[in-house]
């Protein structure tokens, strides 16, 4: 959200050129976070409830992740 290009990156959303999603903090904790909840509600929808996400690793290299379990 505190992109420094942040209002061009709203321009290219606004004329249907990304698909911009804004998040809060982008450091790879708060990003496997992020992406728990993201999947975890897609999952249970398509799922009808059927199946869940247990936790997420994400990986920003081979030296730092990260991984969120609910």
């Amino acid at each position: 959200e505190d992109d420094p290009d942040m209002q061009n990156f709203i321009d290219m959303d606004a004329r249907g050129i990304i698909q911009l999603r804004v998040i809060e903090a982008v450091g790879a904790e708060k990003f496997a976070e992020y992406l728990y909840h993201k999947l975890n509600d897609f999952v249970q929808l398509e799922t009808e409830g059927r199946v869940k996400v247990v936790k997420v690793k994400f990986m920003e290299n081979h030296k730092n992740s990260a991984i969120y379990a609910a």
